[in-house]
This record gives structure tokens, sequence and C-alpha cells, in this order.
């Protein structure tokens, strides 16, 4: 594979660039809104997209009209958390790691103190009173009072802040909820402590207690589960060693850690050690294991001037390298930054789901306020019973499944692709590669391995094999086409110096072939429609030569010298051993599929016929390409277009998901909107497969937290008292919880496909 996956967030204007902010204390999907909300607000900001899953947002803006602290500042005084994302992506695993433990103490040690207040809570319920009521009460404010100001201080103080930024979030309902049931029953024991003549009232106490304790453990279980979703890019930032052994100017090694490296220094690498960074290698010579980039599990040898990847496995040998990307340059980081930002984007369905975040919360406390009113006022209902009513309205539309049924599929979707060498760079194309109906794949490089080999020389005029084997070979020497390159190869094995031949003005013609001037000769190499465009003279027997090659499965390069024709070199290119496989994958899903080449219609119809695809395209050109896409297109149909090469890419722009087999060029993988780093074409339906699975996951996470609510809330607004179905606050809030966590939980199912 190429070392360069190119980052699709680059903006080439120097004054627009996207970062990402790692953000601290977002609860559901309002806060996402309120942090989106507040950051567009900021004059230079252009785009935000914040995820609750990874809790990030991923900013682009004018470094003339702001900076990171502008940023950093408005999200500060929003009521959560912000820094940069480190660009050294072990520290940052750390970090999160650091900050994870950390939270799940606290949360552990408030769970068990809420926990034991509860315990005792309700045991006083059911414990034959030894104690008066009003010493009971007094227990029981004891007692609540630390949860309801310590345990319970993150929803109150996180509601404060949505209010005084005028949105509300489910603190707001949690605070409002706890809050109502906690100065309910402290108003009581006041009542009762003053010797008012009071009747007929209980207490709320254990409801607010239980209400926090049952959200807090639900919060637990949630960020244990949030946290699981991460592990694809937890395992990827693994893979990076923390430090390099440096050679210093005097000859002496020195270990630093990887962050230090920068690009020139020389490194020394031992057996068994992982490359710490993208090098080319100076000393030495030894096989190196790059499986984790290329799939392929046979060590590649690597000698001087070879260049090598960061983070792959040295074998037995030691040699010294000079490192040419660090940091965020280096191939892994690209691949991680890729999948971070598949990650962090969002679909249109999430866009849909963070809206009606956006205005729910207001909603529900309406809908509370009117129910509390309805049974108080209307239906004469007592104030304990309407406060009831009241806060399990609250409690139970907690939007925190809302929040996370898209983002957590996604992470875990994205996540699991990239484990498997597929590079998904933005989430809506999770939405469109599950509708897919046809897929178009290139032949050379694609389909077949892109290495042919030269099998015959037929010369013309009088020329030598030799002679039109070395012209061939000089002119394809500035070409990258696969065929070019066996030419070459072929002229190498017969030990001819390329080298000699003087080569002026080349010029590749796209969909034709390549020409220059080669010792003073105008020299032309290509298809046969080349030679016609030229006016090269073709003798019928030349014509029949060449078919009968392509029935064989061979491609025919035609070669001119001045006028005249020189001959034809025939080379053959070998199927992939995994496209049969692919193709018939894809058959069974259902899919059709279409073979693109520049080759002659027998060639093309060959390799067809042994790959098994339903359609070919002989003879096209690049802009071709892009025209048959179009034509598919128009048939309603949603297309897939599948390459490697230069050539594709107006055909991989041109189709709604274009994916590039990671062992092409840049150029393909820059267009390309999915990268299949090792470059297995069963990798395809995989992908489709993968986008199928993560969609129904999201529409059953949305079904089950829109149903929830929409079945929750009537039951906690007494709508069915009448029939005996009630739900008190504390089952309300063990409801809440129990939906996150049914969400998390189903999202995590992706990451065993």
């Amino acid at each position: 594979m190429h070392t360069r996956l190119l980052d699709s967030k680059i903006n080439n204007d120097p004054k627009h660039i996207t970062t990402t902010i790692s953000i601290g204390g977002m609860t559901c999907a309002a806060c996402v809104a309120r942090v989106e909300k507040t950051l567009m607000a900021i004059e230079g900001v252009f785009t935000v997209s914040v995820n609750y899953g990874t809790e990030q947002a991923e900013v682009e803006y004018n470094t003339k009209a702001v900076n990171f602290g502008h940023l950093q500042s408005a999200i500060i005084d929003a009521g959560y958390t912000a820094h940069r994302a480190s660009e050294f992506r072990q520290k940052q695993l750390e970090e999160k790691e650091r900050v994870h433990q950390k939270e799940s103490r606290i949360l552990l040690i408030k769970i068990w103190v809420s926990g034991m207040a509860s315990f005792v809570s309700m045991a006083l319920m059911f414990i034959p009173h030894q104690l008066s009521y009003r010493w009971e009460l007094l227990l029981l404010a004891l007692i609540s009072s630390p949860v309801q100001f310590w345990a319970g201080w993150q929803f109150h103080h996180r509601a404060v802040s949505a209010l005084r930024h005028q949105s509300a979030d489910m603190n707001v309902l949690i605070s409002l909820g706890t809050f109502s049931a906690y100065l309910y029953s402290l108003f009581i024991t006041i009542l009762y402590w003053t010797n008012y003549n009071i009747e007929n009232h209980n207490d709320y106490y254990e409801t607010a207690i239980m209400i926090i304790t049952l959200i807090l453990v639900g919060r637990y279980l949630e960020n244990k589960a949030k946290h699981a979703t991460q592990g694809a890019i937890t395992k990827l930032i693994q893979l990076q060693p923390p430090t390099a052994l440096k050679i210093q100017d005097d000859g002496k090694t020195t270990e630093v850690n990887v962050g230090e490296v920068q690009v020139g220094d020389l490194l020394m690498v031992k057996p068994g050690q992982r490359i710490p960074v993208d090098g080319i290698v100076v000393e030495g010579q030894s096989l190196v294991d790059e499986s984790m980039v290329t799939g392929e599990s046979q060590p590649v040898h690597k000698q001087i001037d070879d260049e090598v990847i960061g983070s792959t496995v040295n074998g037995t040998g030691s040699f010294n390298l000079t490192a040419k990307r660090v940091g965020a340059d280096t191939v892994l980081s690209q691949i991680i930054r890729m999948v971070e930002s598949a990650q962090s984007s969002k679909p249109p369905i999430q866009r849909l789901a963070d809206r009606v975040a956006g205005v729910f919360v207001p909603i529900v406390i309406c809908i509370a306020a009117l129910t509390f009113g309805i049974w108080f006022f209307v239906l004469n209902a007592s104030l304990a019973q309407s406060l009831t009513f009241f806060i399990s309205v609250l409690i139970i539309a907690c939007p925190c499944a809302l929040g996370l049924a898209t983002p957590t599929a996604i992470i875990a979707g994205v996540g699991r692709a990239a484990e498997q060498g597929i590079l998904i760079k933005n989430a809506p194309i999770l939405e469109i590669l599950h509708r897919t109906e046809t897929v178009v794949f290139d032949k050379t490089g694609t389909l077949t391995q892109g290495q042919p080999s030269v099998t015959d020389i037929m010369p013309s005029n009088e020329y030598s094999e030799t002679h039109l084997l070395l012209l061939a070979a000089a002119l394809e020497s500035k070409s990258e086409h696969p065929l070019g390159l066996s030419i070459i190869e072929a002229c190498h094995e017969r030990d001819l110096q390329i080298e000699q031949v003087k080569i002026d003005n080349f010029e590749a013609l796209v969909g034709f072939g390549v020409q220059a001037d080669l010792d003073g000769k105008k020299v032309r190499c290509g298809s046969r429609r080349l030679m016609e465009k030229s006016g090269i003279q073709l003798l019928g027997v030349d014509i029949d030569r060449e078919t009968e090659y392509a029935r064989d499965g061979k491609t025919v390069i035609w070669v001119s010298i001045e006028e005249q024709l020189a001959g034809q070199i025939a080379v053959t290119d070998v199927i992939k051993p995994n496209a049969m496989e692919a193709l018939e994958t894809l058959k069974q899903m259902g899919l059709k599929t279409v073979m693109l080449t520049g080759d002659s219609t027998k060639t093309a119809e060959f390799v067809a016929k042994q790959v098994g695809v339903g359609q070919a395209r002989a003879e096209v050109l690049p802009a071709d390409k892009a025209d048959i896409i179009a034509d598919l297109q128009t048939e309603n149909n949603v297309v897939i277009m599948v390459g490697d090469g230069i050539n594709d890419a107006p055909a991989l722009a041109q189709a709604e998901v274009g994916i590039a087999i990671g062992t092409g060029t840049d150029v393909a993988i820059e267009t390309a909107d999915v990268v299949l780093i090792k470059g297995r074409l069963p990798h395809v339906a995989t992908a489709i497969q993968l986008s199928r699975r993560t969609l129904n996951t999201i529409r059953w996470n949305l079904v089950w937290a829109f149903a929830y609510n929409v079945l929750g809330i009537p039951l906690a607004a007494g709508v069915f008292k009448w029939w005996g179905l009630l739900l008190n606050p504390m089952f309300a809030a063990a409801a809440m919880a129990f939906s996150s966590v049914l969400v998390v939980t189903n999202s995590l199912r992706l990451r065993q496909i």
C-alpha cells in the first residue's frame, strides 16, 4: 500500500482549520445541541459536529477571527470541560483511560453511599416502627441530604448551568424531580417538628434517594459500555510503540519518547521491535511484518532505500532508518484520525434525533407541569399524589437513550470496520452503503493483481525482440501503469539497460497509452486505438493476432517507432484469489455487478467469465467510466465504484460511494469514501453488510428510545391509573437507566460481526 493516506479534513486554505476538542460533562443529546449552538454562535466558526458517543467536537473555524482559546472558553462557560485532543495518540489514550478510571471510582463511591442510604430508607418502610414518625422523618432527612447535595450534585450543578444558558437537558429533569421530592419531604418534616396539625401526608425521601442511586448506577453501566464501543481506536493506538532508539551524532543510542522524534532523525530498530515511525532504511536489512496495514502474512524484505511503515513489526534483522513521517503524519496516525473522524461525524438520521432532543426536555417539563395541574386542580387529587405523577414524568422522560441511540452504533460499526481493515471516512456513507444496488469494479489492480507479466513479444517490420522490448520499457519507465511495469520487469530480466535510452517530451495519453521521443525518434506505446488515432498502418494479421491472444485473457500492447508499427507485446494479469469469492457473495446479496476496463472486448469477456461478474464494459476511457456510473444512477440505482488507479478517480467521485483498494494510488485513496486497507475484495460485501447491520441497530435503538418515552410518559402521568397501571418515581428512574444501558448494549453487538 502507498504510505500516504490522505486526511479528508485537510483544507487548502491555511486560515481555515479543523480541530478536535475533547468535551467532558455531556449527559444527553440535549447537551450536544447546546454545545453545537454555543460554538456556532462564535463569529468565524463554520461547522461544528459534536458526538455524544466519542465526547468530542470537530470544529472548523477561521484562525484570523477565532482561536482555540475562544472555543475552549465558550464550552467551559456553557458548563462543560474542554481540552485539545492530543496529537500524540498514546498520551491521549492514557489520559482518556485515566479520566475514565477516575470517573468510575467516583461513581462507585457515590453509588455505595447512596445505595446504603437507599437500603436504610427502604428498611424504615418495611420494618415495624421503632421510632415515632417525627424521628423517622428526621433520620431520613439526615441520610438523604448527603445523597441529594453530594451524590446528586453533578445533576444539580449542570442543571443550573443549562438554565443559565436558557436551555434544558436531562439534568434539569433529574434535578427538578429529586428536589421536588426532597423539598416536599423536608417541608413535611418541618411541619411535624413544629407540631403543626398535619394528616395523610407521606414523605418522599426514599424516592429522591432511589432516583439518584438508580441514575448513578445507570450512568456507571453506560460509561463502561460507551468505553467498550471505542475499543477499535484503543487497539489502533496501542500498536504505536511508546519509545524509539535514537542514534546520536557520536554514534551512541538513546531511548527517547516517540513523540520527540523529528523528521530526519536517525533511529535504530532491533529484532522483534515495532518500527517507531515511518522512515527509509539507510543501513542494514530485515524482514518486516506489514500485515497490520497490508493484511499479507508474508514478511516483506526491507533493505537500503526501502520505505518502512511505523508500528509494523521488525523480524530477526536489525537496521537503521531516517525518520520520514512522525507524529500525526504517520500512516497509523492518519488511519486513526480517519476512524475518529468517521466516528465523530453524523449521518442524517442522527441529526434528526439531535433536533428532537433539543426541544424534547422543555416539552417534557410542560407535560409534567400540566400533569400536576390536571391531577391537583381538576381531578382534586392530593398534593402528594399529584407530585408523584409530576416527578415520575420528569424522570421517565430523560433523553439519555435518544442521545446514545445513533453515536454508539456509529462508533461500534466504524470501529469494527477499522478492525477488519475497512476505513469508512464519514458516517453518512453508512446510510448510503446499505442501499447499494450496483457494484462497479475496475479490472486491472482491482479484480486482477495488477502485476501482469510479459508472455509474448512479436516484432514487426524487421525490428528485433530486444530492440522492441527495450524501447517499450524505456517509454513505460515514465508511466505508473501496471502493464507498463510488467514490460520494465521483462527488460530487467534480460539485463537490458533502460538508462541508456534518452527520453524527451514524454506524454501520457489517458486511456490510450504513452508517447515520447526516444533517442530522437517518436515512439508510441499503448492500445490499438492509439495506433489508429496516430495513423499507424496496421495489417490484418496483426489485428487477428490480438484477437487470438484476447481469447486467452491476454492484453496486447502495441508499439510504433516514428510512423511505423514496431510490434506487439502480450501480457497477462492474474486474477486475485479472492475476486471470485467477493463476486459470488455480492451475487448472493442480490446486487448487480459490472466490470469496467480499457482492455479489448475479448480480454474483458475472458476476465468477466473467470470472476463471475454480471456485466463487462470494455475499451472504456477514464471519462467514460464516470459517464457509465452516471447512466447507472439514472436508473435509480445506488452505485458503488471500486477502483485503485488514477484513471478511476472520476468514477470514484461520481459514484454514491467510492471504494479504493488500499494498495492503489494516493489519488484513488483521496477521492474514495471507503478505503480497503488490506486490499481484500470480499471486504466490499463486508462493508455493505456492516452498513446494513449498523443502520438496523440505529433504527431499533431509536424505535426503543421513542417507544420508551411514548409509552412511559402516559404511564408515569397516571393516564392508566384506573386500570391499575402506575409507574412510581423509583421505577421510572430504573426504567430510564435501563433504557440507556439497553441502547448501548445493543450497539455493542456490532463488534461481534
